[in-house]
């Protein structure tokens, strides 16, 4: 009997404790969620360890997301892929598949998009025209224009036009007359009678090219456009994002309640199988004890 209680109980006691040990540590990675206090002074060990060390390990996390899974390379290795290239030309299919009706949700969207942007766009072709190095190439174009004219004249009305000093006249008042030239063209393309047959006209060019036969092509454009500037924009975009402090800040956010459940959910079998060694070495410990005691009887 006493042999038997010699090889029985020191295993099952270390197994026993192992098992409970491993379970507590386990159980100590999360809890307590607050410092214990006794006497003013805090215990060892409180809170656990992942409430304690959460604002470190929201920014590791955050930090590896950045840097190993979010990166503009693998957001733009993913984008090439056939997969999001399909899913995203079906996406734009959809919308664009009322764009040929005049009466279509989406036309008028068109509408509204290109009266709305129509006016900034009027402002800044003229903000361009004025710029000094387009009105210096508007200038010397124009000179060459103005000399092309005068040598179509005849002989005779040339004499005259050269003896009047007009041809010298025309060429002095040039930067004036593209002055008034893009005078005219603001009061024109800010005219509403103007700006009704530009947008009309744009709206026109677009259904003309999302109808049945150019649809597929259409779509594939868009998409091509869409994706190409996707990729340009990619690391400026992350950049702006920052995904390392959205993550972070989004772990950090979390209650340490719900941390440990998505944990233990996500871990319940690895957890689980960190208990049972614990239990089989404690038995281990335990059988080698016995062996032990045994041989020096």
């Amino acid at each position: 009997m006493n042999s038997l209680l010699l090889w029985c109980v020191p295993p099952l006691v270390g197994a026993v404790i192992g098992y409970v040990t491993n379970a507590v540590a386990i159980k100590m990675l999360f809890r307590p969620l607050a410092e214990v206090r006794l006497f003013g002074i805090r215990l060892p060990f409180t809170p656990g360890i992942l409430p304690r060390q959460r604002h470190k390990l929201a920014e590791n996390i955050g930090a590896i997301v950045e840097q190993q899974l979010l990166t503009p390379e693998i957001l733009i290795a993913r984008l090439r892929q056939e997969d999001v290239r399909n899913q995203l030309k079906d996406t734009i299919a959809g919308y664009t598949a009322g764009i040929g009706n005049p009466d279509s949700r989406l036309t008028s969207a068109l509408k509204e998009a290109a009266a709305d942007a129509y006016p900034r766009a009027a402002t800044s072709f003229i903000a361009f025209m004025e710029k000094p190095a387009i009105r210096r190439q508007m200038e010397i174009h124009g000179g060459v224009f103005l000399n092309n004219a005068i040598l179509k004249l005849n002989v005779f009305q040339r004499f005259f036009f050269s003896a009047g000093q007009f041809d010298k006249t025309l060429h002095d008042r040039i930067p004036e007359i593209i002055d008034d030239l893009i005078r005219q063209l603001d009061e024109l393309l800010h005219g509403r009678e103007m700006q009704g047959e530009i947008i009309a006209y744009l709206v026109q060019a677009l259904q003309d090219a999302a109808d049945t036969a150019n649809k597929e092509r259409f779509d594939t454009y868009i998409r091509d456009k869409v994706l190409a500037l996707a990729e340009e924009q990619s690391a400026a975009l992350l950049r702006t994002i920052n995904i390392k402090t959205l993550v972070s800040r989004r772990i950090d956010s979390l209650d340490m309640l719900q941390v440990e459940h998505i944990v233990l959910d996500v871990m319940a079998n690895q957890l689980k199988w960190i208990n049972v060694f614990g239990a089989i070495l404690g038995a281990l410990i335990g059988f080698f004890q016995s062996a032990f005691s045994w041989f020096i009887r």
